[in-house]
């Protein structure tokens, strides 16, 4: 039997035998079709095949598989043929981007996700992940929400909240690791905790909070509303940002970097085990 993975190799190898069309081509083939010849129609098909695949892998690793979105685009590609005006003097391909790309992303918005969202704002995301993946790989880094933002001309603040969106959903059957418990496993039962659970509780708030006192006012209070350390429930970074009065961006940094502090070797003795 013939694997996923053995298939898209031989159908890679296959469109790749048809050649790129010049404008000439291009414009014989398009007069041919206008007369009603089908062969110019599969002629034309066959030598964008290609483009449709260079197009698909922008798009790879967003919850759907390539060759899923090589069929929606070639989908897209096939509705194209019949709407282009090759009198109009531009290229085919340029043309035919839109429509494949539209495709794609109807794809990812119905397919990749639990929680189905408006095509426009799939579109959005879509268009703010591929500004942070050309953002580094021209920089050699990942991009903050400010930057993204500069890119797409949206407030970072959208960014964030867009981004949020695109996270993958998580089974409940998933572990980070061989040695860990699943995420079902992880959530608490329903029921009142035991007398033993609480002690435990009460010595690991204890833990915790002598540990933050090694940590600024404002770490201390983004951690504490961000982990609810005080007994409340836990806040978004949106939710944390109004209480502090920072950008949810910068409650990201100030978490992150309250964080990367507690992990020194000072305050393991507190926290082993918790980080």
């Amino acid at each position: 039997m013939i694997s996923v993975e053995d298939g898209l190799d031989l159908y890679l190898r296959e469109v790749s035998k048809f050649p790129v069309l010049t404008r000439e081509e291009e414009q014989d083939l398009f007069k041919r079709l206008a007369r009603g010849d089908q062969n110019a129609r599969e002629q034309i098909v066959r030598c964008n095949l290609r483009f449709v695949v260079k197009m698909a892998l922008r798009y790879q690793r967003q919850g759907v598989a390539l060759p899923d979105l090589i069929q929606e685009g070639n989908m897209g590609l096939l509705e194209v043929v019949d709407k282009f005006d090759p009198n109009k003097g531009f290229r085919f391909s340029t043309y035919a981007a839109f429509w494949i790309k539209q495709a794609i992303q109807q794809a990812l918005c119905k397919q990749s996700r639990l929680i189905r969202l408006p095509i426009r704002k799939s579109r959005m995301i879509g268009k703010i992940t591929e500004a942070a993946k050309s953002f580094a790989k021209r920089e050699g880094r990942e991009p903050s929400a400010d930057e993204i933002g500069r890119i797409v001309d949206l407030p970072a603040e959208r960014v964030e909240q867009l981004a949020q969106w695109n996270e993958p959903a998580l089974s409940l059957d998933s572990a980070r690791d061989e040695d860990s418990p699943t995420l079902e496993e992880m959530l608490p039962q329903q029921g009142v905790a035991s007398p033993a659970e609480r002690a435990m509780d009460d010595q690991m708030r204890t833990r915790v909070r002598g540990a933050v006192k090694g940590l600024s006012e404002r770490e201390q209070r983004v951690l504490s509303l961000r982990f609810g350390f005080q007994g409340a429930k836990a806040l978004s970074l949106r939710h944390t940002s109004h209480h502090v009065g920072l950008s949810q961006e910068g409650v990201r940094r100030v978490e992150k970097k309250a964080l990367e502090k507690l992990r020194r070797p000072q305050y393991q003795p507190l926290l082993a085990g918790l980080l």
